[in-house]
């Protein structure tokens, strides 16, 4: 026999493995099942037909039950650390008599090394007690620092620089601690301490220099981290702080009064805006929701215009719009950084408009009316360019909307003039021939774009010669804009331009039966009905002859 081969057991010993095999099964089941293991007395009463007493079974957990535990878990120990937070705050702020000021921070040291001691030991045993203790920690810290020099009648540091460089250095150490954790949450305090030292600085120089310095930590917090929805804050609090100082700090309660000088603010808004708007095309950026890649650039977009704009009703009326012009620079070269990383589609289109939109106001300010309403029009093309290039239809269809609002706006308020008329219909068919020309770029399954900007056109342009040709010519003028539609259409081989040659024909008519008629004179008036007649008829052939020729393909 192989010596690899195992031994028989002989028959008892081979009955009592088996025996024990088939009890362990049993017991897998059981626990498997949940059963609790047989007594003596429970197996007898099986085997005579009966049924086991049922064992006392722990009840089950209510809903009001788990919600206690909730409150009283986690909530309390919440309130309870920031009730503590705050009264050693207090405690550090409050000027006991003969007690030095050193005292009093010390105090606040001795609660932040106790609480971080406390949030260590609990952090595996009680993990949401811990995390907030490590919050009351961070602010204590802060806040003992704080009192060395500020808010204190005997400062123990007298110099307001060492007392900054101080807090700068406590809130570097926060952020280090916050990010190693790793906690978001405290992220985020740390920063909203940050922004409250800018705040009691008394420095626009030191703000605005820590603005950008609080942006470029958060970059790279959120680039280390991930961090999205941190991102979303760390967004907004800068343009927040950099309103409330360009408006003369109403968060100090100093009221709405403006900034006495611009001390080079919109350097320090383009310094920090970099890094904010690099947080959407960051290794990773992709995964964030879209929302949050949409809620970031409306934020850095609509703030940025909105303290440009401040600064120009501040600083800068009555220069040229230099502001708006580098704004709307700025803008559109950070809509093509995001198309060159295809992160958000979403983020392109709306830096791409708020460019578009900076460039409308400086080129409201810098040209006179109506002079701006052409220069807004051919921008409006520009646009549509643009739209094409970033393969966006929400680029498209806002500049629908932009430029018939604008073509409105200079109907209501603007004199007629016929140069700016001309504008708008040359930009129409301009506009309506790049959509038709970049339609699969773009992947616009209908025309109703196109048509758009053909029918405004077909508009436009009789409007625009009523108001440019003398009034015994206008009849004369449309049949010459219709007869060029029909040269378009032949040229183009599409059958729109057709229609709108008909449509001005149409309203040459109507025009001439009811203006013409009764208003011109009568060498004028027989001029229009003989030119009138004559492109009538001449069409009418034209389109006899078409008729016979495609009778003739078809064999009809």
């Amino acid at each position: 026999m192989n010596a690899d081969t195992p031994h028989p057991l002989p028959p008892p010993a081979q009955a009592e493995a088996d025996a024990r095999l088939l009890e362990a099964r049993l017991r897998r089941m059981e626990n498997y099942l949940g059963f609790r293991p047989l007594a003596e007395a429970d197996a007898e009463i099986i085997l005579n037909g009966g049924a086991p007493t049922a064992p006392a079974t722990m009840a089950p957990v209510t809903a009001d039950e788990g919600l206690e535990m909730e409150i009283g878990e986690y909530w309390l120990a919440r309130v309870g650390v920031l009730a503590l937070s705050v009264g050693l705050a207090f405690l550090v702020a409050y000027p006991f008599a003969g007690l030095p000021a050193l005292a009093s921070c010390l105090i606040g040291y001795v609660a932040a090394a106790a609480f971080f001691a406390l949030s260590r030991r609990w952090r595996s045993a009680l993990p949401d007690t811990s995390h907030i203790l490590f919050g009351g920690a961070l602010f204590l810290l802060y806040f003992a620092t704080l009192r060395l020099h500020f808010f204190s009648e005997h400062p123990v540091v007298a110099g307001p620089v060492v007392g900054l460089a101080l807090l700068v250095l406590v809130l570097g150490a926060e952020f280090y601690l916050a990010a190693r954790r790793p906690s978001e949450l405290m992220s985020v305090l740390v920063l909203g301490l940050g922004m409250v030292t800018g705040l009691i600085s008394g420095s626009s120089a030191f703000q605005l220099g820590l603005l950008v310095a609080l942006a470029l930590t958060a970059y790279g917090l959120v680039r280390l981290r991930g961090w999205p929805w941190f991102s979303l804050v760390a967004t907004g609090l800068p343009y927040f702080m950099h309103l409330d100082w360009l408006l003369s700090h109403p968060l100090l309660g100093h009221g709405l009064h403006g900034a006495a000088a611009a001390q080079g603010n919109l350097f320090a808004l383009a310094a920090y805006s970099v890094p904010l708007a690099a947080m959407g095309f960051r290794p990773g950026a992709a995964e964030d929701h879209v929302a949050l890649r949409i809620g970031r650039a409306l934020i850095i977009s609509g703030s940025a215009m909105l303290i440009g704009l401040i600064n120009v009703r501040l600083f800068s009326a009555t220069l040229p719009p230099l502001t708006e012009t580098l704004a709307a620079t700025g803008f559109l070269l950070m809509a093509y950084v995001y198309w060159r990383h295809h992160q958000s589609i979403f983020a392109t289109s709306i830096y791409a408009c708020a460019g578009y939109l900076m460039l409308s106001a400086a080129i409201f300010r810098y040209f006179p009316a109506p002079d701006f309403y052409s220069w807004l029009a051919w921008q409006s093309l520009l646009v549509a360019v643009t739209a094409v290039w970033f393969r966006s239809k929400i680029i498209i269809v806002a500049n629908v909307f932009i430029y018939g609002g604008i073509y409105l706006v200079y109907l209501v308020q603007g004199p007629a003039a016929g140069p700016v008329n001309l504008s708008f219909a040359v930009v129409a068919l301009l506009t309506a021939r790049v959509l038709n020309w970049q339609k699969e770029r773009l992947s616009l399954q209908t025309e109703f774009m196109r048509n758009l900007y053909l029918g405004a056109a077909s508009i436009i342009i009789p409007y625009g010669l009523y108001h440019t040709v003398p009034s015994g010519w206008v009849s004369t003028a449309w049949l010459v804009a219709a007869g060029l539609y029909f040269v378009a259409s032949y040229l183009l081989k599409s059958g729109k331009y057709r229609w709108m040659g008909i449509g001005t024909i149409l309203a040459t008519i109507l025009y001439v039966f009811v203006v013409d008629l009764a208003r011109l004179e009568p060498a004028y008036r027989i001029m229009s009905f003989l030119v009138l007649g004559v492109v009538l008829l001449g069409i009418s052939i034209a389109y006899a002859r078409q008729r016979r020729k495609n009778r003739g393909k078809t064999g009809g």
